[in-house]
């Protein structure tokens, strides 16, 4: 990991040197050493002197958000048989360990992000680390499963600090181009890099013995401590005025807005519940009492919507949490932009699930062959990611985001028309070839436009938006796929139907991801120049 890290950083020293000349023309302005406001009210914050050597160990450094998150939730699905089989629980209960970190996750996300944007990201970066490495420790001495849970709920909820941080840093650090795309492009490449060792570490530990499952655990604790103090040097410090600034009516805000902060990490804790737990019982939706939990999600959604517009219109100095005309400036890209990565990765966890139930349940194979048969994937995420920094500057982001829709749709054919006893090498390895675009072009490119299509003081809340789209499209692919798998299963009494429904099923969320990004952001040409093509549009 560490050799990945260091060629990663020279490949992007040597792309930096030499694009400056051809970028110099297309570099953002030169900012003022004072914050200031543009004409249309936006607050513009100077960008922070730093050396060019200090950037390049900043983003490897923030790539460890994504390479942690990725590493748990690939290897957490590999390890599930052996926690059932040693812990003595239903496949169910141990599926809810797994579940209770990406639920935890995903409804942190809104109200950390908003927290690193009012007060800096440096300190909630390197706690959120912290804690998540704690909470791994702790998890690896836990053997009650209801206590196992509670703490990788914890776990998860301690990275959705450093998540949203991570996004900020490298939005208000990196502001000329081409070190802005690039910059985002490790981010993403931390997904890839992180999701192989992943699953191969997983594998190892789930098949040395019957508990030695619970040793993943204090290797991600490892793992997630390494950024932690050297980002105690290279984090740059944002100017205290810098971390109060907020464009409601361009002044000044201090309260936060821990009503809206309540009502949306209750609506995504209760959609995330019921989303997962219809995807596991038996009776999926019919259970009465996940239609209540889904139905007051949407009322707890519909109330937030009106709390933030109130807030916004009233004269309280309340800074809401999410600023709701971010929708729709620049003709409603930002929301176009979710929809692309939601609808995309949705497909991408998809494949994820259902792999793993063709290797290990269908043709019965051991958690370590099942990670060697999806290695290549993140493999060429890997390259998928570096290509980011070569095609972003060059190719209209619309075409390559709708590449990567349509190459994880290949992907799942691929495994929805394949013979069952047809060597892998075929049907197989061409899937783990097509199916990283989607997600690594979603991540990089996606992270590109939404960063600069919002305000500077609200870059970490936009990255705790395009994390907490891609945290649903994760919950509710494994839901759809594992409840598509159990109705045609019930149906005609073949797990392998049901799996290959479940890829052509998840083939169409691919394609139509493509389809979005052709549509709604048609008139887009690269990514760093998204603003121009609303130049007559008025920033809210």
């Amino acid at each position: 990991m560490c050799t990945g890290v260091i060629s990663f950083t020279d490949m992007t020293e040597k792309i930096i040197e030499q694009h400056d000349q051809e970028a110099a023309p297309d570099r953002l302005p030169v900012l003022p050493s004072k914050p200031s406001s543009d004409q249309s009210g936006e607050i513009v914050i100077p960008e922070l002197a730093i050396s060019q050597w200090r950037r390049i160990v900043l983003a490897g450094l923030m790539m460890f958000t994504t390479f942690i998150a990725s590493a748990t939730i690939a290897g957490s699905l590999l390890i599930i048989p052996a926690m059932s089989a040693d812990l003595g629980i239903k496949d169910l209960q141990a599926q809810w360990i797994s579940s209770a970190y990406s639920l935890a996750n995903g409804c942190g996300l809104l109200f950390f992000g908003r927290v690193a944007d009012l007060y800096g990201g440096e300190y909630l970066f390197l706690l959120g680390m912290g804690l998540y490495t704690l909470f791994s420790v702790i998890s690896g001495f836990v053997r009650q499963s209801t206590a196992l849970c509670v703490v990788r709920a914890l776990a998860g909820l301690s990275l959705s600090i450093a998540l949203p941080a991570a996004f900020g840093i490298i939005g208000r650090t990196f502001r000329s181009e081409p070190s802005r795309t690039i910059a985002f492009a490790s981010l993403a490449l931390g997904v890839p890099i992180g999701a192989g060792p992943g699953q191969v570490i997983a594998g190892c530990m789930a098949g040395v013995s019957p508990k030695s499952w619970q040793y993943n655990f204090f290797i991600l604790a490892g793992l997630a401590i390494i950024p932690c103090l050297p980002g105690i040097f290279i984090i740059p410090s944002e100017p205290r005025k810098q971390k109060q600034i907020s464009t409601t009516n361009n002044r000044v805000n201090k309260k936060f807005d821990w009503l809206g902060a309540g009502l949306i990490t209750s609506a995504l804790d209760l959609i995330g519940f019921g989303l997962t737990q219809g995807g596991l019982i038996d009776k999926g939706w019919k259970e009465p009492y996940i239609g209540i939990c889904v139905g007051l999600a949407v009322l707890l959604f519909a109330g937030f919507i009106y709390w933030e517009k109130r807030t916004i219109k009233s004269s309280s100095n309340i800074a809401p949490l999410v600023n709701l005309s971010m929708f729709i400036r620049y003709d409603h890209k930002v929301t176009a932009v979710l929809c692309v990565a939601f609808t995309g990765y949705l497909s991408v966890a998809g494949w994820m699930y259902l792999t793993t139930i063709y290797f290990q349940t269908l043709l019965q194979e051991t958690p370590l062959t099942n990670a060697l048969h999806v290695l290549p994937a993140p493999i060429v995420g890997a390259l998928a990611c570096f290509l980011v920094t070569l095609l972003a500057p060059r190719v209209p982001a619309p075409y390559l985001l709708a590449m990567g829709g349509c190459c994880t749709a290949i992907a799942h054919i691929l495994f929805a028309v394949a013979p069952l006893h047809r060597t892998w090498w075929i049907n197989g390895f061409l899937s783990n070839l097509f199916n990283p675009f989607g997600a690594d072009f979603t991540v990089g490119i996606g992270s590109i436009l939404i960063s600069n299509l919002v305000n500077e003081d609200e870059q970490s809340i936009s990255g705790a938006l395009f994390q907490t789209a891609l945290q649903l499209a994760s919950t509710l692919g494994v839901c759809l796929c594992s409840l598509t798998q159990k109705i045609v299963m019930d149906k005609t009494g073949s797990l392998e139907k049901g799996l290959r429904v479940g890829f052509w099923l998840m083939a169409a969320f691919s394609f139509f991801s493509a389809l979005i990004a052709l549509i709604a952001l048609r008139k887009v040409g690269l990514a760093r120049d998204i603003r121009k093509v609303t130049e007559g549009s008025t920033a809210s």
